[in-house]
């Protein structure tokens, strides 16, 4: 053989080897291709029929839900009914958001599948050969034609499914319930029509503070405030007590350390605020809304006011579910006068002899659930958040007079949660949750100092503060841990977060309850969880710190006292003797809480003396 024909052999021998390894890889990258094509396809259609689902699903009015509320209305002490349709309700919100969060990971997923299949595609056309066999040509370029022509049309049938299923995905991302969607809308527009639109559609938002005059006055100090118990969850609003010591044994059941308790004549979800000597609530049901002031020291109501004849106030009260009810947002005071606000939007001052300085109606909030925000002071500025459906913004009166001294249009959805006034050492920020944004505000200007888009879904939770960085959350959403001076997000958790209850944080620790018995402390610089404890009973309190104790109260009336640290230990679980789903007060040594019919003050004075 001659040297030219061993050569030839060499060479075709490494073609042959080339193509088969070019074939290989052909084969390979085809099947990845199927296998990602196969997955897209199925998650376009999972997609899809997960929206058409959801559309038909009102997680509200629900024919389970209808059912049971009729019979509860035949009978209406039955409380094995009532606690059924809590746990359906719940049940039914966790899937519609489930839903919801599983379109949107879907979406990824699929554009995930989708990048995957149009890369073996590229790859498979460098490696397919592109010329019919010889001797066949025209029954080649037949069948050729024939297969590129149903090709185009499985690619534009499933490049059709694919841009439906991307639409709901983004229809789904950015909508919570048509009527918020819809409310988003309406504000976008109103702020359009007021203001007009900015570089590339951005709108600025209208301000409209009056300034605090340099010579007011009649508002406390920081030390009153925290020499007391002002708003909901303490002075702030940031769930840490003023003081280090509150008792940690008592048995609502036998009356040991129960110092009173007294019937509420109204119920409420609402919790106790103190001034001093005075303890304040208020109550309301169909037949009417009012305020209580009690001697806290005997539990004995000094007054009760009904609040009533203000003008644009509604005939009847607006509908709300059992767990919000007609009087779910804490009070506040200024050391001089006590605020009230009602889901009928009312809004009422009285001064601590029970005379009525001033009320007006803000405008019944359009909140499937009931306005549940609890009221605020800054200075001399009665904070108001009224994040509804129809309109969402933040109001500030003049303590005083009742006077709108600023009102900002807030461009974000229905919210449940309440704002908290922080000191950051260098200045003052008042901080509002509710989708999609956590938003700090000047509470003297009304300027935003800034804001992170990070939250989704109905939000209740408050958001807490402590050593720079405050935690956003809400369930089937994210735990944002977002710092302050740099608007960045330091640090996430998307695992057994809360529906109702909100964060406590300190310096060192964050504790996480939720409304189905689960609590996670976690590192509050970097997110590692020290410990995760589950308790027999949800929670809707919200925990406080006591020292160097956690107060947390289950839906039963039990306590859970233990230690903030980076181990779970175990203190107490005293028992109130009646369910209570109110955050307790704290002073001097003594425990308020709200039970479903009475108020108990709780103290040990054994534990108080040592």
């Amino acid at each position: 053989m001659s040297e030219i024909g061993i050569i030839g052999g060499l060479m075709n021998n490494k073609n042959e080897k080339g193509n088969r390894l070019v074939n290989l890889g052909y084969q390979a990258v085809r099947g990845v291709a199927i296998v990602a094509g196969a997955f897209s396809l199925i998650v376009c259609i999972l997609i899809i029929a997960n929206y058409l689902q959801l559309k038909a699903v009102d997680p509200l009015n629900s024919p389970a839900l209808t059912r049971l509320r009729e019979k509860l209305e035949e009978n209406p002490k039955d409380e094995e009914l009532k606690e059924e349709i809590r746990a359906i309700d719940l049940l039914a919100r966790k899937a519609y958001f489930t839903s919801r969060w599983q379109i949107r990971t879907g979406g990824f997923m699929l554009l995930a599948g989708v990048a995957l299949l149009l890369v073996c595609l590229k790859v498979m056309s460098e490696l397919r050969p592109r010329l019919p066999e010889p001797g066949r040509a025209g029954e080649a370029e037949s069948l050729w034609r024939s297969k590129g022509l149903a090709r185009k049309l499985v690619a534009a049938g499933g490049a059709l499914l694919l841009l439906v299923a991307l639409i709901f995905t983004v229809f789904s991302s950015i909508e919570l319930t048509g009527r918020d969607l819809f409310a988003l809308s309406r504000i976008r527009w109103k702020a359009r029509e007021e203001e007009g639109s900015g570089l590339n559609g951005e709108i600025e938002p209208e301000i409209k503070y009056k300034p605090i005059p340099e010579d007011a006055s009649g508002f406390p100090s920081q030390e009153e405030l925290f020499e007391n118990w002002p708003s909901f969850r303490g002075p702030g609003g940031n769930a840490v007590a003023g003081h280090d010591y509150a008792p940690v044994f008592w048995d609502g059941i036998t009356g040991d350390g129960i110092l009173w308790k007294t019937a509420v004549p109204k119920p409420g979800l609402n919790s106790p605020i103190i001034w001093q000597d005075l303890l304040f609530i208020s109550g309301a049901d169909e037949d009417g809304q009012e305020v209580y002031c009690f001697d806290r020291h005997t539990g004995r109501i000094i007054w009760t006011r009904e609040v009533k004849d203000i003008p644009g106030s509604p005939g009847e009260p607006p509908e709300v579910t059992e767990d919000t009810g007609l009087a779910a947002p804490t009070m506040t005071t200024d050391g001089r006068r006590v605020f009230a606000i009602f889901p009928t939007g009312d809004i009422v001052s009285f001064d601590f002899e029970g005379s009525r300085v001033w009320a007006k109606n803000l405008g019944v909030p359009e909140n499937h659930y009931g306005h549940a925000s609890s009221l605020i002071m800054y200075k001399n500025r009665l904070l108001v958040q009224y994040d509804g459906a129809a309109e969402a913004k933040l109001i500030a009166l003049d303590a005083a007079t009742g006077e709108t001294a600023g009102e900002i249009t807030r461009e974000v959805m229905t919210s449940w949660a309440s704002p908290i006034v922080v000191n950051t050492g260098s200045r003052f920020e008042l901080i509002l949750n509710a989708t999609p944004l956590v938003v700090s505000y000047d509470p003297e200007t009304g300027e935003e100092l800034w804001s992170v888009e990070c939250l989704m879904g109905e939000v209740g939770p408050s958001p807490a503060y402590a050593d720079g960085i405050v935690f956003a959350v809400n369930q089937y959403a994210l735990l944002a841990a977002i710092n302050i001076e740099t608007k960045q997000i330091v640090w996430e958790a998307y695992d057994d977060l809360p529906d109702a209850p909100c964060p406590l944080a300190t310096d060192r620790f964050l504790i996480l309850p939720t409304s189905y018995g689960v609590v996670t402390c976690f590192n509050a610089k970097n997110g590692d969880i020290y410990w995760t404890h589950e308790f027999d009973k949800g929670f809707y309190s919200s925990p406080i710190l006591v020292g160097d104790k956690v107060y947390l109260m289950d839906r039963s009336g039990v306590m859970h006292i233990f230690m903030a640290g980076e181990e779970f230990v175990f203190l107490g679980d005293p028992q109130l003797g009646e369910r209570s789903d109110t955050t307790p007060a704290f002073k001097d040594g003594r425990i308020y809480i709200r039970g479903k019919s009475h108020l108990f003050c709780i103290g040990n004075q054994v534990e108080q003396q040592g």
